[in-house]
C-alpha cells in the first residue's frame, strides 16, 4: 500500500527539477559540466528512478541526526542555515546557504559542512581521496564568510557513512587572498587522525570558471567533451541525461578524425602504460604460479588450513552461478543478453607489433 508509492513520491521532488542556477553546492570540479550545460538549457531529461531520490534525500536527514549530536557535546553549534554571498567572478554571483559554525570551548570557529553517504562513497573517501566537490563547496562558503569574519579561516567537512554511522572530518584551511585550499588532515570515528597537507590551487577561481563556460556553452547552443568516458565511469549511471548524451555516440564516433598527429607530452605516458602493462601480465602470471605451488603444498600435507610463518592458510570451496545456455533456446538467450557499448584503447608500436590495450 505504501511501500509502492512511496519512491513515485520522491520523484515529485528532485533537485535538477528545479530550474539550473549557480550555486556552492553543485560548484565542484567533479560535477560533470555536460551534465550542467544540458540542466542549463532545459533539455528534457529522463527521470531517475525514485528509489535513487529516496538515497539522495536521506543525506538531508542524517545531516540533521548529526546536528542534533553535535549540540549535546561541548561545541556551540550556531548560525545554521545562514545565507552566504560567496563573491562574483566571470560575471557570475554565488550564494548559498551554510549548515553552521562550530565555535569549541577554545573560542575558535570552524564552518561545518555536513553530509550524509553511501557506503561506497565513503569508503572512497576513508582511504584518503580528497571529495573536491564538497570541498570546493566548503571553501566558496569560507570565502563568503571571510568577508564578514576574516578570521575564520577553517573549515570541518563531517561525512556520515549512512550504512554503518561511521564518520570521517576533514580539516580544511582557505586562504581567500592566495584562493589556496589545504587539506589539513582527516580524523576518522576510530580515533585515526591522519595528516595529510595536501594543498588545491585556484579552488573558487576554477569554480566561478566553470559556471561562465556553462553560460557560456548555453549561449552558444554547444555541448563541452564528455568528460566521462562510456562503459568505464559510474557517474553516467546516476545522470538524468544519460540517454541524451550518448544517444548516436556511434555513429559520432565513427566521424571522429583518424591519423591524428597527437600531442608530444603524452608519449612518456603511452610508454609507461605500456611498460606497466608488460608487468602487469607478469605479475599476474607470476601470482597464479605462487597460488598454485601454495596450492599443491597444501594438498601435499593434506591440509585444509595451515600455519606458515604468521600467516593462517585456508582452502575454501565456493560456488559461482552461471547461466548454461545449451539448456535455453535462442530466442530466450536472445531476450535474457545485453548489449553495452564501451570504449576500449589500443596501442601499437610503429616498428611493428600487434595492436593491444
Amino acid at each position: 500500500m505504501l511501500a509502492e508509492i512511496l519512491h513515485k513520491i520522491a520523484t515529485f521532488d528532485a533537485e535538477e527539477d528545479h530550474p539550473y542556477y549557480p550555486r556552492p553546492s553543485i560548484a565542484g570540479p567533479e560535477r560533470c559540466i555536460r551534465q550542467m550545460t544540458y540542466w542549463c538549457m532545459n533539455i528534457e531529461k529522463k527521470s531517475l528512478p525514485g528509489r535513487t531520490y529516496h538515497i539522495f534525500n536521506d543525506g538531508n536527514f542524517h545531516e540533521e541526526l548529526v546536528k542534533d549530536w553535535i549540540r549535546k557535546s561541548s561545541f556551540d553549534l550556531h548560525s545554521e542555515q545562514m545565507k552566504v554571498d560567496c563573491g562574483t567572478e566571470f560575471g557570475i554571483n554565488l550564494k548559498g546557504s551554510i549548515d553552521g559554525v562550530v565555535t569549541d570551548i577554545l573560542m575558535q570557529d570552524y564552518l561545518l559542512e555536513v553530509k550524509g553517504l553511501n557506503h561506497f562513497t565513503f569508503e572512497r573517501f576513508w582511504k584518503g581521496t580528497v571529495p573536491l566537490d564538497y570541498l570546493t563547496q566548503v571553501c566558496l562558503y569560507l570565502r563568503g564568510l571571510q568577508k564578514i569574519n576574516p578570521e575564520l579561516s577553517l573549515g570541518i567537512l563531517l561525512v556520515k557513512n549512512k550504512n554503518t554511522s561511521a564518520y570521517l572530518e576533514f580539516l580544511i584551511k582557505y586562504e581567500t587572498d592566495k584562493d589556496v585550499a589545504t587539506v589539513i588532515s582527516r580524523t576518522n570515528s576510530a580515533g585515526e587522525v591522519i595528516s595529510m597537507d595536501e594543498i588545491h590551487n585556484d579552488i573558487t577561481m576554477s569554480a566561478f570558471k566553470k559556471f561562465a563556460d556553462v553560460k557560456q556553452h548555453c549561449n552558444d547552443k554547444v555541448l563541452p567533451i564528455r568528460p566521462y568516458t562510456l562503459g568505464e565511469d559510474w557517474n553516467c549511471d546516476y545522470c538524468s541525461y544519460n540517454g541524451i548524451c550518448w544517444d548516436g555516440y556511434e555513429k559520432e564516433f565513427e566521424q571522429l578524425k583518424t591519423d591524428q598527429m597527437l600531442p608530444e607530452t603524452i608519449t612518456e605516458l603511452v610508454c609507461q602504460y605500456k611498460e606497466l602493462g608488460n608487468r602487469k601480465k607478469e605479475i599476474t602470471a607470476q601470482h597464479d604460479d605462487i597460488r598454485k605451488t601454495i596450492t599443491s603444498a597444501m594438498k601435499e600435507a593434506n591440509a585444509q588450513s595451515g600455519y606458515a610463518g604468521n600467516y593462517i592458510l585456508k582452502r575454501k570451496l565456493e560456488k559461482r552461478k552461471s547461466i548454461d545456455k545449451k539448456l535455453l533456446s535462442k530466442q530466450q538467450i536472445q531476450i535474457a543478453e545485453k548489449e553495452t557499448t564501451f570504449e576500449k584503447l589500443y596501442i601499437a608500436n610503429t616498428k611493428g607489433g600487434d595492436d593491444n590495450e
